[in-house]
């Protein structure tokens, strides 16, 4: 620490100018051990660094606009308190790609949080992360590889759709083999043994030649299909995904499955099925964090 140097610098020349001036011992006594703080800082930075640890506690998942603390732990070193770390970590929102800088001191024993803001969705991922051990005067660093990567997911706000609030203007509708003889839907097929007789189609036989049934069909809904345009400002990327993670919500409670088609015009469209809120969250996960364009928010 720059600071840190400078007062010790004026210190030592202060001790060494007091000794010039008035020759006495103990003035002398003060100037050697002021000489010798840089001995003892390398050696405790050194002791420190060897015993030294600190856990990152992230949350997994959050929603954007919650407060939310990136919080370092370390533990105090039994026989050395008082020491200091310095950490200097980047920070990148991957859907915008907006980097932001943090660098801190703390005294090792204690908690530091950072602040993360969360203004928008997206993942924000710690690219990089340099620590350091000092003495407790801050004089000696010792540098530590420590892996403290880690991603956080901040979901959008949900919010409902406002083209649309009916299921039925999302699903698909099929014919599917139907168990009831008096469904007025059906096909048209040739006679297999074991049809019973009263399905037969004696118009349809009598044209074609050969024996033809009727099979019952009914109509059902097939999987629900959603285009995610992932284009736009922050603002309206964050508006389209609150509504699709609001509709489907929405269909898993109706058990209706849906697929996802993405589009962008910086990559290829990427389809998700979601059956499930297990897939849900896989699908989101890998959403929230694919670059989008034009990342600023609106005015």
């Amino acid at each position: 620490m720059l600071k840190n140097w400078i007062v010790y610098i004026l210190l030592l020349a202060g001790s060494f100018a007091f000794f010039v001036v008035y020759q006495m011992w103990f003035s002398w006594y003060l100037f050697v051990v002021l000489r010798a703080i840089p001995i003892i800082a390398a050696l405790l930075s050194f002791v420190t660094s060897l015993f030294f640890q600190v856990r990152l506690k992230a949350p997994d998942m959050i929603t954007m606009k919650m407060e939310t603390d990136l919080v370092f732990s370390t533990k105090n070193a039994r026989y050395l308190p008082g020491q200091l770390y310095s950490v200097r970590m980047t920070i990148r929102e991957m859907m915008s790609g907006v980097r932001e800088h943090y660098h801190f001191t703390c005294q090792i024993g204690t908690d530091y949080s950072v602040h993360l803001a969360t203004e928008h969705c997206g993942t924000y991922a710690i690219e990089s992360i340099k620590i350091r051990v000092y003495d407790m005067f801050g004089l000696i660093p010792i540098p530590r590889k420590i892996e403290l990567k880690s991603e956080i997911p901040v979901l959008p706000v949900q919010r409902m759709p406002s083209v649309a609030t009916d299921s039925n203007g999302f699903r698909a509708k099929i014919l599917t083999k139907s168990n009831s003889p008096y469904s007025e839907l059906y096909d048209i097929r040739e006679y297999v043994e074991g049809d019973p007789i009263k399905n037969v189609h004696w118009k349809m036989s009598a044209k074609k030649d050969e024996i033809m049934v009727r099979e019952p069909q009914e109509e059902t809904h097939g999987r629900a299909r959603i285009v995610m345009p992932l284009v736009g400002s922050r603002d309206r990327v964050d508006q389209n995904l609150g509504e699709v993670l609001f509709t489907i919500k929405y269909f898993l409670l109706r058990d209706i499955p849906v697929n996802i088609k993405v589009v962008s015009r910086i990559r290829h469209p990427e389809i998700f099925e979601i059956r499930s809120k297990q897939e849900m969250d896989r699908a989101m996960r890998r959403i929230l964090r694919m670059p989008i364009e034009g990342g600023q928010h609106d005015a």
